[in-house]
């Protein structure tokens, strides 16, 4: 298989052995760097949640810079291969129903855009969850496709119009 075709495949539906090297993960680093954090793991057909919840007398702030260092470790260490990816996202104090609903309306216009003018729209860097949260919200979309592009933070979402590709990107 190519590497193209390895990086647009789709994730495992289930894959037990990567929810558990989340929560080892997670749960050692956090404890390493002295944080008194609950680690809930949750698996969907497309990705693995992680759920951080301090407890009482937990010494790490939990903050957006932090948590995105740690999603993307988690991520290198759950998918060291292209092949068999599975996206880990991490969310503090719970899983969020139906993600954020302002990417998720930004997406919505995007495509919308792309559609009536017949451009493909290259979208300015972005965090990787919320490239993610981009690729989802427009799955469902007819006549419009996703992909990034580029390398590290200068790593861009394009929102396609025209027929969708075979599989979905695995990916942001």
């Amino acid at each position: 298989m190519h590497d193209v075709e390895r990086e647009n495949a789709p994730p495992p539906r289930e894959a037990p052995e990567k929810v558990e090297r989340a929560r080892a993960f997670c749960t050692e680093l956090f404890v390493r760097l002295g944080g008194a954090v609950d680690v809930t793991v949750r698996e969907t057909p497309e990705a693995i949640g992680v759920s951080l919840a301090p407890r009482e007398g937990n010494g790490v702030e939990l903050s957006g810079a932090l948590v995105e260092a740690v999603q993307y470790l988690v991520n290198r260490v759950v998918n060291p291969r292209a092949e068999g990816r599975k996206w880990v996202n991490l969310e503090v104090g719970g899983f969020p129903e139906g993600g954020d609903p302002a990417v998720r309306a930004m997406a919505l216009r995007l495509a919308a855009v792309a559609l009536r003018t017949g451009k493909a729209l290259a979208v300015s860097p972005m965090s990787a969850r919320d490239r993610r949260a981009v690729h989802l919200a427009l799955l469902e979309v007819d006549g419009v496709s996703t992909r990034s592009e580029g390398e590290g933070i200068f790593r861009q979402l394009l929102v396609i119009p025209g027929a969708k590709p075979k599989t979905p990107p695995a990916g942001s």
